[in-house]
């Protein structure tokens, strides 16, 4: 079905002969007039209206555009459906996209717009990445911590756009308006046509009028960031933790990259953990091993507890404590506390503890 052309004079409010100026006058009162945020309770109808203006305002402001729109002059709903032999506007059209290939006619003629191919341009921004310190017991227990470093925030005077508001963008004078660069080769062959990119708008057929003076036209300025960081219980050494969008801002108005903090966990004098269980080791005295005794036993998480250590325990003996050890970050089910007993023997006694050893090896049996 051919595609039905507009009467872009007419929904500008201007005449045929109206100047560039007088173009650009009837735009800005027209785009502010059906701006749908001031249209709520119609907001739809408003939207359609918005994007028809800024349509008319791309084909009558680009001068190549509108000399293709001119030859042919005015097309109404029904003016050519009667003669039979198709659309004129739509035939430059098909030539145009058979000779020059889909994207080419596609920036030419607004089929994938301006605002689509900015949207192309922008990028999210980059990941930051901060290392914390938090001590062995604090990563079995979790830990707030505060923070703070840099990174880029979206201009808020721009709103990230890196334009400088009230000015806008104006048709590219590189590629005027195509997003583009057609090059001509000749040779013996005949003559060779390519298309790039135009590196100058970008590909978007616009460039910013002038630059937004608060960041130079970035659309984003560094800035300092202070949040507080919850560190969940049972983290260890290297944990990655994703805070999504507490990185730097993105590129045209993209969206914001995300904050990794890295764990660094303080290794422990007392403790080693090996997945979720924790390995700790206690001396005790020889006489308390073959008697038997209750010791104080510091916990992982910093509180203690009380260990009964059965009469004849061996050198090496180890404890299991179920449940004292490191919590899941998945399942928070925690693992086990091993103790493992060292016996100390003393090197020297005295003369009465000899005496005493002595006559304990009599009864026993035991040969010195």
């Amino acid at each position: 079905m051919p595609r039905q052309s507009k009467d872009y004079y007419a929904i500008l409010g201007v005449s045929r002969d109206a100047s560039q100026e007088d173009i650009k006058k009837a735009y800005k009162k027209l785009i502010k007039q059906w701006h749908p945020d001031l249209h709520p309770e119609n907001k739809k109808e408003a939207e359609e209206k918005f994007k028809e203006i800024q349509e008319a305002y791309e084909v009558l402001s680009d001068p190549q555009k509108k000399a293709v729109y001119d030859r042919f002059g005015y097309v109404g709903e029904t003016e050519f459906s009667q003669q039979g032999a198709g659309n004129p506007f739509e035939d430059v059209f098909k030539d145009f996209e058979s000779f020059f290939g889909r994207d080419v006619y596609d920036i030419f003629f607004g089929e994938r717009g301006t605002e689509e191919r900015q949207q192309s341009r922008r990028r999210a921004g980059e990941d930051i990445s901060i290392t914390v310190e938090v001590s062995f017991a604090e990563s079995l227990v979790g830990k707030q911590i505060p923070i703070e470093y840099e990174r880029y925030e979206k201009c808020e005077h721009c709103n990230g756009s890196g334009v400088e508001p009230g000015s806008g963008y104006q048709t590219c004078p590189r590629c005027h308006g195509t997003g583009v660069i057609r090059e001509e080769r000749r040779s013996i062959f005949g003559v060779f046509v390519s298309t790039r990119t135009c590196n100058n708008c970008g590909g978007s057929g616009k460039v910013v009028k002038e630059k937004c003076h608060s960041c130079g036209g970035a659309g984003r300025i560094k800035k300092k960031v202070r949040m507080t960081v919850n560190i969940p219980a049972g983290v260890s050494e290297g944990t990655k933790l994703r805070i999504e969008g507490a990185g730097n801002a993105g590129y045209n108005q993209g969206p914001y990259g995300d904050l990794y903090v890295i764990v660094h966990v303080k290794p422990d004098k007392k403790f080693r953990r090996q997945d979720d269980d924790i390995y700790a080791e206690i001396s005790i005295d020889y006489i308390q091993a073959i008697l038997g005794t209750t010791v104080k036993l510091d916990l992982p998480t910093g509180s203690t507890t009380m260990l009964r250590i059965p009469p004849g325990t061996q050198p090496g003996s180890v404890f299991r404590l179920k449940g004292e050890g490191a919590p899941s970050l998945r399942t928070q089910r925690r693992g086990d506390l091993y103790v493992t007993v060292n016996v100390k023997i003393p090197e020297n006694v005295s003369s009465e503890e000899t005496r005493l050893l002595k006559e304990l090896a009599r009864i026993r049996g035991t040969d010195l």
